[in-house]
């Protein structure tokens, strides 16, 4: 294994705060983070904390809690929303998250190259990629907290205390685990990778070779245990849709938190310097992190699009790639002028992706906040089918009020269509057979209009079929107002510049 002195001069102790003060910006701007899924989980943590206390809710969901590779801020919300309240607890874990990202990546860097690198500080854009955008928040956590356990086992490896690296391994390949298995998975990637170049680097071959691999990192297999008795409980669950069209989509699709020109010019230019940091000299390569980029390629293009049911299954590995990639990087031969120069423009692109990211969560909170004056009309108890409007076509920008709904779960306890059942990736189960096929999602999605690649039905259409007896209220958003006509009397109830409620007629 490559050692390296740590540094800790006093301009590397002020650029750790800095750092991670900048990554948070985006999150600091905002009332909530408005990430598409996000609001769902909300409405899921209100059924899963507080079922009891709500009797309004009970008629139509259960919470059942299992041992699955997908609970990391689900067990930090039940432990912190009794104490904080729930949507304070949400936006601390998501905040949380950034951080630890941010910190793993930084910390790594300093594990391997005893300094924060210029390519540290490009890849620090990364943890707002389009797998957090979306709104993933067991998987990014589970990230964060891989690349951060990383670091301390190679800090671990490389002490007087390297004995204790297996057990804090085994304890923390757990933990990571928990919180979501694509995390776990990373982990023994990086740890394994990490492994083989020392072990290679030190002579061993074959099978030798492979056993001190096993040794090094063997602990890691112990989630292999709870994870059978996980998959075991949701046979039958999909893993399909390989497709090289999506792999490339999800290549263009690094960043999805700007104008699609900027996104696209931001993941050409990370791009373009992991590919002239591997090419040219005297640009060092840690080995270790290269054997790792190379099985994040390899497990990338194995990798359908879903995996046990799970959809964006390849996608989410992108940003992590081109992570690992940047932080097998250093510059420390080049000149002292070339790199402030290097350091000078990575800076520049961390704040050229930190502003576009604020600008994007700026705007979509503010259409968020306009629509959530709805709840203001609903009733608790209420019984909702909730439409969020898509735009016919492919939109680079996701759309933040896909899952708004689980507001009305979380604020009003009311019944929405918009919560998702998946067998052994989360603990709920609706219950509301008269609402059928209005009761999950993705029955909230749908186009303003008939489109024929969309693959959504049309508003005008899911309305003519909304069973009317099942539902008290009808919540309408991201359309104007003015262009909702309903099939069945209703009355108007609250409207706003991108949203409408009606109470049905009885």
């Amino acid at each position: 294994m490559q050692k390296a002195t740590i540094s800790f001069n006093p301009r590397e102790r002020l650029l750790w705060p800095v750092l991670l003060f900048a990554c948070a910006v985006p999150l600091l701007l905002v009332e909530f983070p408005p990430l598409v899924d996000l609001f769902g989980h909300l409405g899921r943590y209100a059924i899963q904390t507080q079922l009891a206390e709500r009797p309004e809710l009970q008629p139509y969901f259960s919470y059942q809690w299992q041992l699955v590779g997908n609970l990391g801020a689900d067990l930090v919300v039940e432990l912190l929303a009794p104490i904080l309240g729930l949507e304070p607890t949400v936006g601390l874990i998501v905040l949380a998250t950034q951080l630890l990202a941010a910190s793993g990546i930084l910390a790594i860097s300093t594990a391997l190259h005893g300094r924060i690198t210029p390519f540290a500080v490009c890849a620090l854009p990364l943890i707002y990629a389009f797998p957090f955008q979306y709104g993933f928040l067991n998987f990014s956590l589970s990230m964060a907290l891989a690349m951060l356990v990383f670091a301390a086992w190679l800090h671990l490896r490389q002490s007087q205390v390297a004995l204790r690296a297996p057990l804090f391994l085994a304890v923390a390949g757990l933990t990571v685990w928990l919180c979501h298995a694509f995390g776990w998975a990373f982990l023994g990637l990086l740890c394994g990778s990490a492994s083989l170049h020392a072990r290679w680097t030190e002579g061993l071959r074959g099978a030798d070779l492979v056993l001190r691999v096993l040794s090094d990192c063997g602990v890691l297999l112990l989630a292999i245990v709870p994870m059978l008795v996980w998959r075991t409980g949701s046979a039958g669950a999909d893993t399909t849709e390989w497709s090289v069209l999506l792999k490339i989509v999800w290549l263009v699709s690094v960043f999805r938190s700007g104008p699609p020109m900027l996104d696209w010019l931001s993941a050409g230019f990370l791009a373009a310097v992991v590919l002239a940091g591997f090419v040219l000299r005297p640009v060092r390569v840690h080995g270790a992190m290269a054997i790792a980029a190379l099985f994040c390629i390899g497990a990338f293009m194995a990798l359908p699009a879903r995996v046990f049911g799970s959809f964006y299954a390849d996608m989410r590995l992108v940003p992590y790639t081109l992570i690992v990639a940047l932080l097998a990087l250093s510059g420390s031969d080049l000149s002292r002028s070339l790199q402030r120069v290097m350091f000078v423009a990575a800076l520049a692109f961390l704040g050229l992706r930190i502003g576009a990211t604020s600008v994007d969560f700026v705007d979509k909170d503010r259409l968020v906040q306009a629509n959530l004056p709805a709840l203001d009309v609903i009733p608790r108890g209420a019984r909702v089918v909730n439409f969020a409007v898509e735009q016919c076509g492919f939109q680079w920008r996701l759309n933040p009020l896909r899952h708004l709904g689980g507001f009305a779960i979380a604020r009003r306890s009311a019944f929405t269509n918009d919560q998702w059942e998946m067998a052994g990736a989360n603990a709920l189960t609706v219950h509301y057979p008269e609402g059928e096929s209005f009761v999950r999602d993705p029955s909230q999605s749908v186009v303003s209009v008939e489109c024929a690649d969309s693959g959504l039905p049309a508003l005008a259409h899911s309305l003519s079929n909304v069973p009317r007896d099942a539902f008290t209220h009808i919540w309408i958003h991201g359309i104007e107002p003015d262009a909702v006509a309903l099939p069945f009397p209703a009355s108007e109830i609250w409207r706003g510049e991108s949203g409408i409620v009606f109470e049905i007629n009885r």
